[in-house]
């Protein structure tokens, strides 16, 4: 990573407010769905089980994301360029999805809500990538952790901001069809800012050197210190986000009201930022083995605690701790990932392994299998959760040391 000094160049501020603005919009959207969505569903008379499949298969765009990478990269839309109107056409998808949820009653009309659900996320998921390759378009070198740390940000004040608001909202209004419609057509509307943003800026100029998608990159993907790597990742990440988005469900179940959902949601999300900017002092403390320890640790004790919740302040309390161990360990993964890829075809590998991390979004549709295997009984399935979260600490071992520099071969020579 390149440090900013004072004197570095600067992305243009209307591209820097762009990107802040896209990311913030993921926020507000992905706070609906990973919180309110599933009560929306739960109101209209939809089945558990299949409101944990519903989700899964609405969030299935973000495992093939990467594949909007090479798409933007290689395909110029009709002259229009290979960045903009990728995003225009992705605010315009996410956009109509949100409104076509309010037309249909999940209850009476599942397929067709469960592709609404898919067409918005399709269009956050498009994009998402291709505000990052703007990005990297866009931004010198020296900028790029400023960049990187206002954009991330502007993504967890969102989501922690409309978590609690999109709460706070429902409890007034009560939620599913015909009555908690006003949160999505706020998602709908706050979209259309920075549809106007990208209206209002030129398609940037792209280096001719500029690194598109190559499929090469699969070949780092066989080495055995990249195979325990996504073990690891797919392990941690499936309980993760598994645990996540039944959360709300298993609020709702325990007696909860939506505001307080929405509170314990924010308290998450402000965790994550908590976890997130403590991993670099872990790292500077504990070193390699004990930042990987620590996360394996937070994770299980966390998803283990949830069993625990019987109040206000305990639901808190443990929210706060899984959003620390998911902040944690994401950011951790990140870096791991991004080490790992091989520098000669550096953004292919790491999307690589972000795509095939991003694999746990199935976790949630097996997570609320399992509750309904065990009678609607949350609390053996939190623990069963946190026994694999502890599993992935086996994985670690080939991660305590950094990888071997690969050696000085001709990108040519990869598939050789």
């Amino acid at each position: 990573m390149t440090w900013q000094s004072p004197r570095a160049e600067r992305v243009a501020p209307a591209y820097l407010l762009l990107f802040a603005s896209l990311y913030a919009i993921q926020g507000v959207v992905v706070a609906y769905f990973f919180n309110f969505n599933q009560l929306y569903m739960e109101a209209a008379g939809v089945a558990p089980t299949t409101i944990g499949w519903v989700q899964t298969m609405a969030t299935l765009p973000l495992v093939f994301k990467f594949l909007g990478g090479p798409l933007s990269d290689r395909v110029n839309f009709f002259g229009f360029g290979h960045r903009r109107p990728y995003i225009i056409l992705g605010l315009i998808l996410q956009t109509l999805g949100l409104v076509g949820l309010t037309l249909i009653d999940p209850g009476r009309h599942l397929g067709g809500f469960a592709t609404l659900a898919l067409v918005a996320v399709t269009g956050l998921a498009l994009y998402d990538t291709c505000c990052d390759g703007m990005a990297i378009d866009t931004t010198p070198p020296g900028d790029r952790a400023r960049v990187q740390g206002i954009l991330v940000a502007s993504r967890f004040v969102a989501t922690a901001i409309c978590s609690w608001g999109f709460g706070h909202w429902l409890e007034r209004t009560g939620t599913g069809p015909g009555r908690g419609d006003g949160v999505l057509w706020a998602c709908a509307g706050l979209g259309l800012i920075p549809l106007v943003q990208t209206l209002g800026v030129r398609e940037p100029r792209r280096a001719a050197d500029a690194e598109a998608f190559d499929w090469r990159a699969l070949c780092v993907l066989i080495r055995p210190r990249s195979l325990a790597l996504l073990g690891f990742g797919a392990l941690y990440a499936t309980v993760a986000y598994g645990v996540e988005i039944n959360l709300s469900l298993f609020y709702s179940h325990e007696g909860f009201r939506s505001d307080a959902i929405g509170d314990f949601a924010s308290a998450r999300y402000i965790g994550r930022a908590v976890g997130a900017a403590l991993l670099p002092l872990g790292t500077a403390w504990l070193g390699r083995r004990g930042v990987l320890t620590i996360g394996v640790a937070l994770l299980t004790a966390s998803t283990a605690g949830q069993v625990l919740v019987g109040g206000r302040g305990s639901a808190l309390f443990w929210g706060l701790a899984f959003g620390a161990a998911n902040g944690w360990d994401d950011a951790l993964f990140n870096v791991l990932s991004m080490e790992a890829s091989d520098p000669r075809l550096a953004a292919s590998t790491y999307a690589l392994f972000m795509a095939v991390s991003n694999l746990s979004v199935t976790g949630g549709g097996i997570f609320a299998s399992t509750v309904q295997a065990f009678g609607g009984r949350y609390r053996p399935v939190f623990l069963g959760s946190a026994l694999i979260a502890l599993a992935s600490w086996l994985l670690t071992p080939p991660l305590w040391r950094p990888p071997a520099k690969p050696e000085p071969e001709p990108v040519d020579d990869l598939m050789a």
